[in-house]
């Protein structure tokens, strides 16, 4: 069967997506199987993950290929407790 995969919105962070994408996948589908033992609260994934969202953003500062405030929209559609504290340490909250 092809592997298909979307690239990375940008072609320099598709290595990192890729290899995200992979371990996801495998770990995914062992996740779902019946006999699986869910002995591991940690995603397998996470390093793989933070990398490919480092370059990601890292390009969407420098790049700016949309006039978007990565920060307002952190904090208005993900709304974490990180985001909230951040806007309080920023007087924004």
């Amino acid at each position: 069967m092809e592997d298909r995969r979307m690239p990375s919105i940008f072609p320099e962070c598709d290595a990192l997506k890729q290899n995200y994408d992979k371990c996801f996948t495998e770990f995914f589908q062992k996740f779902i199987a019946p006999n699986y033992r869910h002995r591991y609260a940690d995603n397998p994934c996470e390093r793989l993950h933070e990398a490919y969202k480092d370059c990601v953003e890292q390009r969407l500062k420098e790049k700016r290929p949309f006039e978007i405030d990565l920060n307002e929209i952190r904090k208005e559609y993900l709304n974490s407790e990180e985001d909230k504290l951040k806007g309080k340490q920023e007087g924004t909250a």
